[in-house]
């Protein structure tokens, strides 16, 4: 009986001195809808002009709305989306990927959308009516209209290994409008109302952007702790995601003749590398942890790292 109890106080004490694992769930980015990541990249947005007044407002408009959108998404910040003007040159392939590498090299950007000409219907005019508590006489009055158009957007990532020209196609309706006193002409109304159209091309590019946002997606990962401070504190800056704090203490742990411990220690460095988008330096640590003893969620991990490579 003795000798049965001592077995089971070893056994105790390894497993106390064991790993345990800790659930950690974050929100992680993902590419857009279209495949393409935008995640630390510069960008520019250019919008092709010709002698179609009405295709010119609503590109100029389109190119503000999905430039302000991606700042809004990629929390870059206002004015980070470069946005450029183009004379269209009759027969110039505008689709083609040396063109738009020409203006990823004049624009200096990493990736660069082109929207095309935009081409437009006959803009008509469909219903005047009262404003029911209008500022003043001259705004007394709307009248709505009704214009076709359709359009093509180019987008090219400068580090794409497979250098893909993406290309989207669309068509719509716009609906412009206009204000007065009820006793202009048909020709004014129609010039005013073309003021609107930019104001329509950017809720238009604003719409078009969503093809390009990021994706995200609720996960869990795993890091592995033991029974001491630093373990803890470490777990402590991870949850608050303080990666590098916490790789800093993950490093120490790495001076031991534990395999056990190195490895977890290792692979804790490969999550963090993983978390900080740092996929290649996450593959080595999670290389590491493999070599001194390759943990149950490993091969989770490493997929994940190489989806994103």
């Amino acid at each position: 009986m003795k000798k049965i109890l001592s077995i089971l106080a070893l056994m105790a004490i390894v497993i106390s001195c064991g790993p345990s694992r800790h659930a950690i769930h974050v929100e992680m980015r993902y590419p857009s809808k279209s495949g393409v990541d935008f995640v630390g990249k510069n960008i520019a947005v250019v919008h092709l002009e010709n002698e179609n007044s009405y295709g010119n407002s609503l590109a100029e408009g389109v190119a503000d709305g999905l430039a302000y959108a991606l700042e809004q998404d990629y929390e870059t910040g206002e004015g980070s989306v470069g946005i450029y003007r183009m004379r269209m040159v009759p027969g110039g392939n505008y689709a083609s990927r040396d063109t738009l590498v020409n203006l990823l090299l004049d624009t200096g950007s990493d990736v660069v959308f082109l929207v095309d000409t935009v081409y437009t219907g006959v803009m008509t005019l469909d219903e005047t009516s009262p404003v029911a508590a209008a500022a003043s006489a001259d705004s007394s009055f709307i009248t709505t209209g009704t214009l076709q158009f359709k359009m093509n957007l180019y987008c090219l990532d400068a580090m794409d290994k497979n250098e893909k020209v993406h290309k989207y196609s669309g068509s719509s309706v716009a609906i412009p409008f206009a204000y007065s006193d009820g006793s202009q002409s048909a020709e004014t109304i129609k010039d005013r109302a073309e003021k609107s159209l930019p104001d329509l091309g950017f809720e238009a590019g604003r719409t078009i952007a969503d093809t390009f946002k990021a994706q995200w997606q609720h996960e869990q990962y795993s890091l592995m702790y033991f029974d001491s401070e630093k373990w803890y504190l470490a777990l402590q800056y991870a949850e608050s995601y303080l990666w590098k704090d916490a790789m800093d203490i993950w490093m120490n742990q790495l001076d031991t003749n534990d395999l056990l411990k190195r490895s977890c220690a290792a692979y804790n460095l490969a999550v963090a590398s993983y978390m900080l988008g740092d996929y290649d330096l996450a593959s080595l640590w999670l290389d590491r942890s493999d070599e001194d003893n390759k943990l149950p969620h490993s091969d989770t991990l490493r997929s994940r790292i190489n989806s994103r490579k």
